[in-house]
């Protein structure tokens, strides 16, 4: 049956699979059915708890605000325009969320103030420091957490400056500002443990 299709058509056939899907899940969720948002979690979970893990960088408090982003899920479900990514859609509240907990639970977050000078990008040889994903994951748990943030929502959660600066709803220049210090932050913290470890 799939002889003649590319491998580019299989991935849309699974691809537009998946999604109506997903429509019928979220259409059962709209009614309230307990079995279409069992299955909505049972789908999406582990991403949503991994993109708060990234954010809040403690276990147990990730997996309450995946709890409380499923909630927030169901409850606006009237919210969610046919034709945007649900997941994309989905992530959006798990990584508003995580911030919300970040705020609320660690007074460092406001060690990053709005406003700073101008920083030049730097000209240093960063591909001399290659590292696993999970050494950079592992490195930038133990940045305060506004560097955190910055650069989980950045490197791991691909938004861009400008979607950074309207989730944290400062301006993209401060954005990419805070990024750059971050970004030297967690170049040092690499460094250290290499020469640690």
């Amino acid at each position: 049956m799939f002889a003649d299709a590319t491998f580019q058509d299989l991935h849309s056939l699974l691809y537009i699979e998946m999604e109506e899907s997903i429509s019928n899940i979220v259409a059962g969720c709209r009614k309230g059915k307990q079995k279409a948002q069992l299955q909505l979690y049972n789908l999406f979970a582990k991403r949503l708890y991994a993109a708060c893990f990234r954010i809040i960088g403690k276990s147990s408090e990730a997996e309450e605000a995946m709890q409380d982003t499923f909630l927030k899920i169901f409850g606006r479900l009237d919210q969610y325009k046919p034709g945007q990514c649900f997941e994309a859609w989905m992530h959006r509240i798990a990584v508003n969320t995580a911030i919300d907990y970040v705020r609320r639970n660690e007074p460092d977050f406001e060690s990053l103030p709005e406003q700073f000078a101008p920083v030049e990008e730097e000209q240093a040889d960063e591909s001399e420091i290659s590292f696993a994903v999970q050494q950079v994951k592992s490195a930038c748990m133990d940045l305060p957490s506004g560097y955190r943030i910055i650069l989980s929502l950045y490197l791991f959660e691909g938004y861009d400056m400008e979607e950074i600066a309207s989730i944290l709803q400062i301006q993209p220049a401060s954005v990419r500002s805070q990024y750059l210090r971050a970004k030297r932050k967690l170049i040092t913290q690499l460094a250290t443990q290499k020469h640690h470890g």
